[in-house]
């Protein structure tokens, strides 16, 4: 259970990462469009790895009462890299 959890945050922070790199970039190099297909494939992979271990949490979740605690808050670091990508889809719709 350990391993999922630590892999799962692992994974969420790595995605997050990765993604404010290419935000960065595609913001300092605004006229070309060189990240955007690296970005695309980036989401695309990013949110299938990271659905697959939130539903390995949250099925966790029912088995795993003593370590209730631990997954929630993994879940929610994994669910908060939603919102940050929504803004900085947001963000560069609107600079661009």
């Amino acid at each position: 259970m350990k391993d999922l959890i630590n892999s799962s945050k692992a994974i969420a922070i790595i995605s997050f990462a990765i993604g404010t790199i290419l935000f960065v970039l595609q913001l300092y190099f605004r006229k070309s469009v060189v990240f955007i297909y690296p970005g695309i494939i980036f989401i695309l992979i990013a949110v299938i790895i990271n659905s697959i271990l939130l539903i390995a949490l949250v099925f966790s979740l029912i088995g795993y009462i003593n370590q209730r605690l631990e997954l929630l808050k993994t879940c929610g670091l994994v669910l908060l890299n939603i919102p940050i990508a929504i803004l900085y889809f947001y963000i560069l719709i609107e600079t661009l």
